[in-house]
């Protein structure tokens, strides 16, 4: 009986190996996973119109076309499946980097007054001009150029430290001629970002399109905070602010990406090696810091190589499945602000997968998209409490500041709680929850802040 009992059991573990591996090779795949295994479509027809090029070309040597330059580095990240990351470093790739921390070109960014220091005539800024005057010419270029984000299927981001300095450059010198022309290219500045946001189709883009936008709104706010304002700044801004909508807040090809890039090297990289994780490349390291991301947030959210147990590799098409659905899930909560992420083991519960392909792959490594979301959510909050700065400085009767902060409307209000803003008297600033979703009274570790002029003539309590 005992025998009996112990061949029945080895049959019965014959069968499910048998039909594990069958299914590995015979499975079809799930329409969670076809949905995700479309590419986006391109719209632009020729490369060389692409101002995404220009970015990942932007500090070739002087006299390149950087365009060109960033077209082949793109290239050649996809001309061997083994190694699918932007190389920024060949010679010819690297004249025009800027030799020192980007904050020192255009010091004066965040002074308390940035506009009264741009139109200084001793402003450090203006020796920086001519020495970074061929990358401020070539951000002024990708301005007028169209964009879209052809990282999709590559490893990397352009750099940022030229981005930010030109861009801050371009926008200084225009305040520094005056108002008008400093507030039109800002006007520009944020325009295009905002169009970076919506066209990202991977996430270091996503999270550059956020920090370029931040740096924009804190410009912004300096000046708002000023006890006189200039009038084209308070008519023009409500027009700049606007809260992000939902295609820029949209996770959707960034998420799609990294579930199709994990797969494909899934597939591969028992001969051609296994994917080297995103947080290896220094640009994603600079983008994490000025996002104030986690330092290893873009390694949480790489797949690892798979680890094959119980002599079965774990990459069978039902594992990818019920990833496809965790993938599907979190893309489609992402865009409901409110709403926590989901978690694999609640999603993965239901998926078909059999005793042994859980045994082959517990599915233990979870991506982290949480720090991503609420980068987004920040930003969002960022543009509503300077929106609420311009607002708070109008004409009033006699309401007090926390009933208008109610009155405003809901597209004002806090979008980490859908609750209005809140109001510290003492400190005389607004501030979000941001991502505790807690009051912590204005606490700049925890909130996220804008201040209101000490002398604003309308009631504070």
């Amino acid at each position: 009986m005992r025998n009996m009992i112990i061949s029945v059991c080895i049959i019965g573990l014959f069968l499910e190996l048998s039909g594990l591996i069958w299914s590995a090779k015979s499975d079809k795949p799930s329409e969670a996973f076809v949905r995700l295994s479309a590419p986006p479509t391109r719209n632009i027809e020729r490369p060389l119109d692409n101002g995404y090029f220009l970015l990942l070309g932007m500090a070739a040597s002087n006299g390149a076309n950087p365009v060109q330059t960033g077209y082949e580095i793109w290239l050649e990240a996809g001309a061997s499946p083994t190694e699918q990351r932007f190389d920024l470093d060949k010679p010819g790739r690297t004249e025009l980097r800027i030799p020192v921390a980007f904050d020192r070109v255009v010091p004066e960014w965040h002074t308390a007054d940035p506009l009264f220091e741009f139109q200084n005539k001793d402003a450090a800024f203006r020796s920086s001009a001519p020495l970074y005057a061929p990358l401020v010419g070539r951000y002024e270029q990708w301005l007028r150029m169209r964009f879209e984000d052809w990282g999709y299927g590559r490893l990397g981001s352009p750099r940022i430290e030229e981005l930010l300095a030109a861009h801050r450059l371009y926008i200084a010198t225009g305040f520094a001629d005056q108002v008008r022309t400093g507030l039109d290219r800002l006007t520009l500045d944020i325009a295009k970002w905002r169009t970076v946001l919506r066209e990202a189709r991977t996430l270091p883009v996503k999270m550059l399109a956020t920090v370029m936008s931040e740096d924009n709104v804190e410009l912004l706010s300096r000046m708002l905070s000023q006890t006189t304002v200039d009038k084209h700044v308070m008519a023009q801004g409500l027009n700049l602010l606007q809260p992000l909508t939902a295609i820029e807040y949209s996770l959707r090809w960034p998420v799609q990406n990294e579930f199709m890039m994990g797969y494909q090297q899934s597939r591969g990289e028992s001969v051609k090696g296994p994917r080297h994780p995103q947080g290896e490349a220094p640009e994603l390291a600079t983008v994490s810091s000025l996002a104030h991301l986690p330092p290893d947030a873009f390694q949480k959210i790489a797949h690892p190589h798979n680890h094959p147990g119980l002599w079965l590799t774990s990459n069978g098409q039902r594992t990818w499945d019920a990833y496809a659905s965790f993938y599907d899930a979190t893309i489609k909560t992402a865009e409901t602000i409110h709403s926590p992420l989901p978690r694999l083991r609640d999603i993965t519960k239901h998926s078909q997968r059999t005793f042994l392909e859980r045994l082959a792959d517990p599915m233990e490594f979870e991506p982290q998209w949480e720090p991503f979301s609420q980068r987004l959510v920040e930003t969002d909050a960022r543009l509503r409490l300077v929106s609420l700065q311009i607002l708070m400085r109008k004409p009033t009767a006699s309401a007090t500041i926390p009933v208008r902060l109610a009155e405003v409307g809901s597209m004002y209000f806090d979008p980490f709680t859908g609750l209005p803003m809140l109001w510290s008297p003492t400190q005389k600033k607004l501030y979000s929850t941001g991502k505790d979703r807690l009051d912590d009274g204005g606490d700049v570790n925890f909130d996220i802040s804008v201040p209101l002029p000490p002398n604003l003539a309308i009631p504070a309590s």
